[in-house]
């Protein structure tokens, strides 16, 4: 008999281990949703069912086993719902499995007793610890009715009564523990794989705002567009590319035609929209060209660089942008080219080399740029 006691305590241990893994992410507690305690209920109803089957035969009609500490853990820790579930399960089980005897009904009986009164005990303010040993108690207050009725033999009776009183408790009393430790385990477990996730949500988070700073970086704020670090390491970049290719690399520098009287005249915020008008219209224009980079050289000086472009591509280019500024037709009356805004323009290109370097095309562009101005502003001029 103590040997099939043993055995009995074994299949509860590894039954609460492996239900601990499958059940992991499910843990069962009072407020736990009504789908996790269905779950555990029949967990536990089939625990308990799984004990009948390893049970030893007292007598011609009575069975003993510990199916009832299936039952109290439910309780103590999912409260009725898993307890009565659980119970429902191994009342059925005991008649299927043994047939549909005095027997049978009475401890079918005794294990819905046994989910009712421990589901409804779970509610009541004390220790857990000492909650579930008063539940284990109830249990096996059951039992031994079962026992007293169906035992005959005094000595028998005493004999199991002893010894199922000694292996539950103490098989209860590790039971409990080990599904409280299963439990801090499998929630400790939960609370590393959240605290993952969110310090993967926190990089990426991170890393968004870390590009988006980068972005930031590379742009001019005023206008929108590349600022002269951006021009800078495109230029760079471009000449590199470019270097076998024997691919021209075009740049096209303009100025704002008497910018410094236009802010005086109409006051700098005024200076800030006419930027941000003339670079809105200018970057739609080259919106379709795939080799264009618009940047904000400094002030009111402009830069683009064109990729695979010829001088005469460039010139052509530079007419449109010359004519679409002053087809906005924005007020300059302190100019001494016209009364509208307009800008002058430097052109120069360059097949990159070994020899050359990208200020080469910076100095040659921008000293073009000075011819514009030199001739009377509002013009075009190239290498």
């Amino acid at each position: 008999m103590l040997k099939d006691f043993f055995s009995n305590i074994t299949i509860l241990i590894a039954s609460f281990t492996v239900m601990g893994q499958i059940l992991k992410n499910k843990p069962l507690h009072p407020s736990s949703s009504f789908k996790s305690k269905l779950y555990w209920g029949i967990c536990y109803g089939v625990l308990g069912i799984i004990l009948m089957l390893f049970s030893f035969q007292i007598n011609a009609t009575t069975i003993a086993d510990l199916r009832h500490l299936a039952i109290v853990i439910a309780a103590a820790f999912g409260g009725w719902v898993p307890a009565i579930i659980a119970s429902s399960l191994i009342a059925i089980g005991r008649i299927v499995l043994f047939g549909l005897t005095d027997t049978a009904i009475v401890a079918a009986i005794s294990a819905l007793l046994t989910g009712i009164v421990c589901g409804g005990f779970s509610k009541l303010n004390f220790h857990p610890t000492l909650k579930a040993l008063y539940m284990n108690l109830i249990g096996l207050f059951f039992v031994s009715i079962v026992f007293t009725l169906y035992i005959e033999d005094t000595n028998t009776l005493l004999n199991v009564l002893m010894m199922h009183y000694l292996i539950s408790l103490f098989g209860g009393f590790f039971s409990y523990h080990l599904s409280i430790y299963i439990a801090n385990s499998n929630s400790a477990v939960r609370e590393l794989h959240l605290s993952l996730i969110k310090l993967q949500e926190s990089e990426q988070e991170l890393n968004k705002a870390n590009q988006f700073l980068n972005r930031l970086s590379y742009l001019d704020g005023l206008t929108g567009i590349g600022n002269r670090r951006y021009f800078d390491e495109v230029l760079s970049k471009e000449w590199s590319n470019l270097l076998t290719t024997n691919s021209p690399l075009t740049l096209l520098m303009f100025d704002i035609d008497y910018f410094k009287k236009y802010n005086d005249t109409y006051g700098h915020l005024a200076g800030d929209q006419c930027l941000q008008v003339i670079t809105s219209a200018i970057k739609d224009l080259i919106a379709n060209n795939p080799y264009s980079t618009f940047c904000r050289y400094g002030g009111e000086e402009f830069a683009i660089i064109f990729t695979k472009t010829k001088l005469d591509q460039g010139v052509a280019i530079a007419e449109l942008i010359q004519n679409k500024v002053q087809s906005l037709k924005i007020d300059h009356s302190s100019s001494e080219v016209a009364d509208i805004v307009t800008i002058s323009i430097g052109l120069a290109s360059m097949i990159p080399s070994s020899e050359t370097q990208p200020n080469d095309l910076i100095h040659i562009a921008d000293t073009c740029l000075y011819i514009s101005k030199t001739k009377g502003r509002n013009t075009i001029s190239t290498t």
